[in-house]
């Protein structure tokens, strides 16, 4: 088979997994099963991952279309969708393990999640390097915020030898912390990657390899500690109609009085009325939908505090 063919193979093996992982989506979220992010377009990152696992190889030079199993690829293209991730945006990698195709969320990724469940509105990362005039404290007191104090740097320091970074964050309630890490923290974190912080980018950046580790770590409980409300409408649970509205409100304010018995009741003189002269003025009620609850899907980043195992 000639390359151009096996590239035209490639692409419509790629397009025939996308094609089918999309049709799994779709199924599930139909069937209630599945519940997406309405920021998140599923049908884009699937064209984007189609682009991109055309030019994925594994460590042995090898297309990953063609070295992982089917199964593997379509589980992590399923796992990219229900995290709500871009590849194209670089928030997560497609990474090969000998026949098993991983997804794993970048740190741009971990930040999109923690925005997304975790409340997170703003952040600050900074890379601390030797010379730097930096202090921070811990309230005494519950629930004990981390705040820093003082942050000075020259631009002689910049660029020279990473001692810690730090990532300051500010949640959709009020609250405020800091992640800090020194640099035996952040080369233990790296020691959990495949290059063990010993990458041409762990070298050259390591100020900004140290702000993604830091990153990573804040994220962490931001995204691991979160619920899926903001997969769920505010108006899932209004009445379907306006009658039925009033009707609820009706019963809701009359709940918890005591009923009233026909020898209380107040006889009202009235005057016979032709059943067929009555029009229907009050539209009936419709029956309320039983809809079947989804399963909880909680994104969880797997990965270790630190995935180094990136481009930069």
């Amino acid at each position: 088979m000639s390359n151009q063919q096996s590239a035209v193979a490639l692409q419509q093996e790629e397009k025939n997994i996308t094609t089918s992982v999309l049709a799994k989506v779709n199924s599930f979220q139909q069937s209630g099963e599945l519940r997406i992010p309405k920021d998140y377009s599923p049908e884009n990152a699937l064209k984007s991952a189609m682009l991109i696992l055309q030019e994925t190889k594994d460590r042995n030079s090898n297309p990953v279309l063609q070295s992982c199993s089917k199964e593997s690829i379509a589980n992590a293209l399923l796992k990219m969708v229900v995290w709500g991730l871009s590849p194209l945006k670089k928030q997560g990698d497609f990474i090969a393990y000998g026949q098993t195709l991983e997804f794993t969320p970048e740190y741009t990724g971990n930040l999109v999640l923690a925005k997304r469940y975790g409340g997170l509105v703003s952040h600050n990362q900074r890379a601390i390097f030797k010379g730097d005039e930096f202090e921070f404290e811990t309230d005494l007191e519950f629930p004990y915020r981390t705040r820093i104090l003082k942050h000075k740097q020259s631009l002689e320091n910049i660029g020279g030898e990473v001692v810690g970074a730090y990532f300051a964050y500010e949640l959709a309630d009020g609250t405020k912390d800091v992640e800090i890490m020194n640099i035996t923290q952040i080369r233990l974190a790296w020691g959990q990657g495949g290059s063990k912080g010993n990458s041409v980018a762990h070298k050259n950046f390591t100020d900004q390899m140290a702000i993604k580790t830091v990153i990573n770590r804040g994220c962490k409980l931001l995204i691991r500690g979160s619920d899926d409300s903001i997969l769920f409408d505010k108006d899932d649970d209004k009445p379907f109609d306006e009658t039925a509205s009033k009707v609820q409100t009706e019963i809701k304010k009359n709940a918890n009085k005591q009923a009233l018995s026909f020898e209380d009741a107040e006889v009202v003189e009235t005057k016979e009325l032709n059943p067929a002269s009555v029009k229907a003025t009050v539209p009936p009620v419709q029956p309320a939908v039983d809809i079947p609850a989804p399963s909880a899907i909680q994104p969880n980043s797997n990965p270790s505090d630190d995935q180094v195992e990136m481009s930069f």
